[in-house]
């Protein structure tokens, strides 16, 4: 093989993986603005939707003290204070796992103290949740605040509120998910105890077919209800 022949090869090395590094980065650059983009997205419908997914569970903090239950029972106060004509004020709890940060822990947590509706979150203080909650020293309590609050102006709840059992988490029940937990609270059923009480009959009436899509286990539920029943919050220290 001649120079000449040598430094063909070479120079067309070069142009091949000079073109191929080129291509691999506009690849990932278009890559990284589709992800940057779906993130934005993402973060909007957080707010909007009613029903995203919550945080991993979160690990045990300091108590709440007294002054996270007083702001709670002022935002019952203060929301029945503001209640309007025609607005959805059913008396039924509000998904708090909705507010992006929020998970199942920290739901029940703010349940025990009263606070069960968006409007009733948006009205406690950033101090007081953290405590109540026993967040993480990151978690930006302020932002739920204000998500809670445009999820109850965009489902029509400002001013609900709930005075009924503690509520509890049915989706733990194989087989019920988001959809049919908020159709079995609309109904009043809070609680694995009252859903163990229902018939299959009485259930099929709340979840009708058209809304299952598909033939659903009711007897499994009540069983699965009646097992968990007295069972939810017993393994949370008191919050006083």
């Amino acid at each position: 093989m001649d120079l000449t022949s040598l430094l063909g090869y070479i120079l067309v090395g070069l142009l091949f993986g000079w073109v191929s590094s080129t291509l691999v980065e506009w690849v990932w650059y278009r890559g990284r603005r589709r992800r940057l983009d779906l993130s934005a997205v993402s973060s909007a419908a957080r707010v909007s939707q009613p029903l995203p997914e919550g945080p991993p569970a979160q690990t045990y903090g300091a108590p709440p003290g007294p002054a996270a239950d007083a702001t709670a029972k002022a935002g019952r106060r203060r929301g029945r204070k503001d209640a309007q004509p025609g607005q959805d004020l059913s008396n039924r709890p509000d998904n708090l796992t909705a507010v992006y940060g929020i998970g199942g822990l920290y739901e029940r947590r703010l349940y025990q103290v009263g606070i069960f509706t968006w409007d009733q979150l948006s009205r406690a203080d950033a101090e007081s949740l953290q405590q109540i909650t026993r967040a993480l020293p990151g978690s930006d309590t302020r932002a739920w605040t204000e998500q809670a609050r445009e999820l109850a102006q965009a489902n029509n709840r400002i001013g609900a509120v709930y005075d009924g059992p503690l509520p509890e988490d049915l989706t733990r029940i194989a087989g019920v998910d988001q959809v049919f937990e908020d159709a079995l609270y609309a109904a009043g059923i809070f609680t694995y105890r009252q859903l163990a009480e229902r018939t299959p009959d009485e259930l099929a009436r709340i979840i009708p077919a058209h809304l299952a899509g598909e033939e659903l286990d009711f007897v499994s539920w009540i069983v699965q209800a009646d097992s968990l029943r007295d069972e939810y919050y017993t393994d949370e220290p008191p919050i006083l």
